[in-house]
């Protein structure tokens, strides 16, 4: 079995108007959130062995935060296809990680995330799917299980949960 995670990046800061999409960092709130999901996963087991992570601030700045929470070390790889990254891409990038891998995050952007989570789902056990094609909020997580052996067959998986921090608090 293969687990991915997919989470978006913390709520951004946009004080400086002037500055370039890719170097705006994490606000307060966003901070805040994102080390709360990194003790989400802590809590509920799910330590990744490897992040695949857009080099943009925000998303350094998120798993910076999860990896502080989650007290693990964890291999890290700065993707510069996530940046913006369209599902397509998401999905190609998770089919090929390492087979070694069991549990993968991915920390990128909407809408590529919401869309990849969509595309990479198509059972949905924890009933949460409608919530995802609403709404993928700034730090959402969603979890899916694949029943393979190698992250080139994972094609369409089951949805077995969708959280954000303010489900959460």
């Amino acid at each position: 079995m293969k687990r991915l995670l997919l989470l978006r990046h913390g709520k951004s800061d946009w004080y400086n108007s002037d500055q370039p999409d890719n170097e705006r960092p994490l606000n307060d709130r966003g901070q805040r959130a994102a080390a709360l999901m990194g003790a989400y996963l802590r809590q509920r087991g799910l330590t990744p062995e490897l992040i695949l992570c857009s080099p943009a601030v925000r998303t350094r700045e998120t798993a910076q935060r999860v990896l502080t929470a989650l007290q693990a070390p964890v291999q890290m790889d700065f993707r510069s296809e996530l940046y913006l990254a369209d599902p397509k891409t998401i999905a190609e990038l998770v089919r090929g990680a390492p087979d070694e891998v069991s549990t993968l995050l991915v920390i990128g952007h909407n809408p590529g995330m919401q869309l990849a989570a969509l595309k990479l789902s198509s059972g949905d056990p924890a009933g949460r799917r409608d919530e995802i094609e609403d709404k993928f909020p700034t730090a959402a997580l969603a979890v899916i299980e694949f029943d393979v052996h190698s992250w080139s067959k994972a094609k369409a998986g089951d949805l077995v949960a969708f959280d954000s921090p303010k489900a959460l608090v």
